[in-house]
């Protein structure tokens, strides 16, 4: 299948999926509740499994434009060089209620720990779709069997994802309706649900809901920006000035900066 430019391993290992593996030369992960492998063959991409290109197009955001995104967001030298370095990087556009809920669990918790916290949301409350991977829970399955969520490890945050299932499922969250807000309307609907703050709104925003002008910001994205563009205060001036900085591509520019950063962390 052909879906433009991406490179897998920065897409699907830079922290904006929770699950896909590398094992070998194949990224293993679950896309629409299906297990795929994937393997990059010169401008194709090798697919096993039950899916067809139009989903995988949506996936990996093959309708973007990456060569304008690229350009627009290129403001300084350092920008320029990250997008060079990390050639292929794209967003991806996940399932809204998949990537919400991961999201929400996603609070003061490593990345392997995330991972581990969905693993087992999907084995409690999901059924077997393959090889051992299991389906990501609709809302009314985790609500069949709410004492299950004390089983999943998930600390704190055990009560507040069933009560956000709860609302999902009773339709207060209406993720087509906020893929047509504008980005401030539409973080500040998420920001109403408990355990949905200004960065997790942000990624729910960037992640599935198509606002790609948001720019979640974490302790490693807020020394970057501190260091590389003299940007302090609060979450809400810092994310305001990335934005009108870097436009309405905003999202891809933190991307490219945690790679950046993580990468660096790793090699050091």
């Amino acid at each position: 299948m052909k879906v433009g430019r991406v490179d897998l391993d920065r897409t699907l290992g830079c922290g904006q999926v929770f699950r896909w593996s590398k094992d070998g030369g194949w990224w293993k992960g679950v896309i629409s509740n299906r297990v795929v492998k994937l393997r990059k063959r010169g401008t194709n991409i090798e697919v096993i499994g039950d899916i067809d290109e139009a989903a995988l197009m949506s996936y990996f955001r093959a309708d973007d434009d990456l060569d304008r995104i690229v350009r627009e967001i290129s403001k300084d030298d350092h920008m320029a060089q990250l997008v060079k370095r990390f050639d292929g990087l794209r967003l991806i556009r996940q399932d809204p209620w998949e990537c919400a809920s991961a999201f929400t669990l996603a609070t003061y918790a490593s990345i392997p720990r995330i991972e581990g916290m969905i693993e087992n949301v999907c084995r409690t409350f999901g059924h077997e779709i393959a090889g051992g991977s299991y389906s990501f829970p609709r809302p009314e399955e985790i609500l069949e069997n709410e004492e299950g969520a004390k089983q999943c490890n998930l600390g704190f945050r055990c009560r507040r994802f069933v009560e956000f299932a709860r609302r999902v499922e009773r339709s207060d969250l209406d993720f087509d309706r906020l893929k047509q807000m504008e980005y401030r309307d539409c973080v500040e609907e998420l920001k109403r649900f408990e355990g949905v703050g200004d960065k997790v709104a942000d990624c729910i925003a960037l992640f599935s809901l198509d606002h790609l002008e948001a720019f979640p910001i974490d302790v490693r994205i807020k020394r970057a920006m501190e260091r590389l563009y003299s940007l302090s205060g609060s979450y809400k001036k810092m994310s305001e000035s990335a934005r009108e900085y870097f436009g309405r591509y905003a999202g891809y520019a933190q991307e490219y900066i945690f790679i950046s950063e993580k990468r660096d962390k790793e090699n050091a």
